[in-house]
């Protein structure tokens, strides 16, 4: 899909399965909620690309939308991505397994029917359930397949009807938080297939478990599995990478994997005897000899615990300070810790830099500092080469040299570390910044204004009553009720036209009305409205006047007059006549 203005990036649980229960329909996300109080409380909010684990999706890949739910009144039923009804809202739930393949699992009056792209009784000579998540959970739909129920046993089948495997399974689900892998069960054993129904793992484990794994660019993809048998001894673990290798026999007690490195080959820790140790490769890197193992992402290091005291190693397995600590925290390339009373602070090479009494240390996107609190609750910036000491309530990194800093009075503002100089004085309710931006956004709350600063510190945008939103393809819009201008990720102001290349029409502002003209500046919709969205990536837009919204095509038609009285303090989506919810999970509702 492209990236356009209605392709916003919401902070919210992105793990919708595509369906729908009329319990549900007028549920708005708590995420939501919560946003949209922060909203009113700041008068403006940033709402981010999700942090790198959160990108992971639960229904597995993604694909592209073509169809929707739609909610009408205590019914469901589906629409395509051109707006057109395909099934009537006469169902009480509706199952898509897939948003891009015409296959919809409708219920009503507990029967259950597929219907095809025309609405069409489909598979009439199977009874086809999706592959979800068993036991308590179902928040999770398999995306590539379904499974089919002959004689009390289960296959897989695809969605063209074509059957993957014969129908002899007790049980088909999809394994959490690793779509594509299917788990198979067949007496009281369990195995793994993939969407073709090839055997990654046999029919021979008690219980099998994805590790947990996701990165940004691969999703769950890399996550192997732990897999478990029972012994005469209890349950034994084992592990299997992605491919189906087994890399630790099944003789542990317990596995996990450091989730935050970022490798194709995973550390692994294991417990055995009670002690725990670090795998890599099938080899210990670190004994087997700690009560407890954690990893810290940002350092790189490996923090034990051995009857109480704490240690530290690199990752490849080399002690950086022996287990003989009773507290510590850890930041960037400083570790902080404290042994019969007294506090030393090391680096990450274990040499010693100062005694400090820091009561805890926040390590930072930028490893060079790292944020330290002292014992009256004030927070400094520390680095090899500088100590910025102030009484300040509370410090956070944005980029660069830079921290947003808040004084004694409340008040937020901008120093540079490396220069010890204030660049923006604390002035504002808040100071915010967002990952994959190099851009603040100001609040002053008593004049209801936000205000962009760039990556020069240089001020961009001063507007009222304004939300930021960041888009997908790496821009970020400032918008209001009455106004909306577009950033890069420096925070400069640019076109949209630079935004969104290869629209047919562009938002434009004359005499302080809104409209469209095309990519050659010619006018196709007059500039008669209070304010108007960019079109999303189905070709349709939001139109506001006198307080109530509309609908244009990318075609220049008016879909719908402004006659829509939605309570939402954000830019709308729609899909034909039909406004796009994509708050927990991604639906259309029909405004009576």
């Amino acid at each position: 899909m492209s990236g356009r203005n209605n392709r916003i990036v919401r902070n919210r649980d992105r793990s919708s399965q595509f369906s729908w229960n009329v319990g549900m329909l007028k549920v708005v996300a708590g995420v939501a909620i919560s946003v949209l109080l922060l909203a009113v409380v700041l008068f403006a909010v940033f709402r981010p690309k999700e942090e790198k684990k959160t990108i992971c999706l639960a229904e597995g890949p993604n694909v592209a939308y073509e169809y929707f739910l739609l909610s009408s009144g205590e019914n469901v039923g589906v629409i395509d991505k051109q707006g057109n009804i395909v099934i009537e809202a006469k169902y009480s739930q509706i199952d898509i397994p897939n948003p891009s393949k015409p296959v919809f699992i409708c219920y009503a009056d507990d029967k259950t029917t597929v219907l095809g792209e025309k609405g069409e009784p489909i598979f009439t000579d199977r009874e086809v359930q999706v592959v979800k998540i068993s036991r308590e959970e179902d928040e999770q739909i398999e995306k590539l397949v379904l499974k089919y129920q002959k004689d009390g046993l289960y296959g897989l089948l695809n969605f063209e009807g074509k059957e993957i495997t014969e129908p002899i399974y007790d049980e088909i689900s999809t394994l959490k938080d690793k779509p594509g892998s299917i788990l198979v069960k067949k007496e009281n054993k369990y195995g793994i297939l993939d969407s073709y129904g090839n055997t990654i793992l046999d029919l021979k484990y008690d219980s099998i478990l994805a590790d947990g794994y996701c990165s940004e660019n691969d999703s769950y993809e890399k996550a192997g599995y732990i897999i478990s048998q029972k012994t005469n001894d209890g349950v034994n673990f084992g592990y299997v990478n992605r491919y189906g290798e087994l890399v630790l026999d099944i003789k542990y007690e317990s596995i996990e994997r450091a989730l935050e490195y970022e490798d194709d080959t995973p550390y692994l820790i294991a417990m055995q005897k009670g002690k725990k140790g670090v795998f890599k490769n099938k080899k210990e890197i670190i004994d087997l000899n700690y009560q407890d193992i954690h990893y810290s992402e940002l350092s790189k290091v490996f923090i034990v615990n051995k009857n109480g005291k704490f240690g530290f190693y690199q990752i490849d397995g080399k002690a950086i300070l022996k287990p003989e600590y009773t507290s510590y925290s850890i930041a960037g390339n400083y570790i902080s810790v404290e042994k019969d009373g007294e506090k030393k602070l090391f680096d990450i090479n274990g040499n010693l830099v100062n005694t400090h009494a820091y009561t805890q240390m926040i390590e930072t996107k930028n490893p060079a500092y790292f944020i330290a609190q002292d014992e009256s609750g004030y927070y400094s910036i520390i680095s090899k080469d500088v100590n910025i000491d102030k009484k300040y309530q509370q410090v956070s990194y944005a980029f660069d040299d830079f921290f947003i800093v808040t004084d004694e009075e409340g008040k937020s503002g901008v120093i540079n570390a490396a220069k010890n100089s204030v660049e923006i004085e604390p002035q504002y309710d808040f100071v915010i910044f967002m990952d994959d931006t190099k851009f603040l956004q100001a609040i002053d709350g008593m004049n209801n204004l936000i205000e962009i600063y760039s990556s020069k510190l240089e001020k961009t945008i001063t507007m009222e009553d304004a939300i930021v939103d960041h888009l997908e393809n790496g821009y970020s819009i400032v918008y209001s009720g009455s106004d909306m201008k577009y950033i890069n990720s420096n925070g400069e102001i640019v076109e949209n036209t630079e935004v969104y290349p290869e629209e047919k029409l562009y938002a434009t502002k004359q005499n302080e009305k809104w409209g469209y003209v095309d990519a050659t500046g010619k006018m196709i919709i007059p500039c008669e409205y209070d304010i108007v969205t960019e079109f999303n990536e189905y070709g349709f837009s939001g139109i506001k006047k006198d307080g109530k919204w509309g609908v244009a095509s990318e075609n220049g038609e008016i879909i719908v007059e402004p006659t829509y009285e939605l309570d939402t303090y954000y830019f709308p989506q729609f899909i034909g006549k039909y406004v796009l919810n994509k708050s927990e999970s991604i639906y259309c509702e029909e405004i009576m």
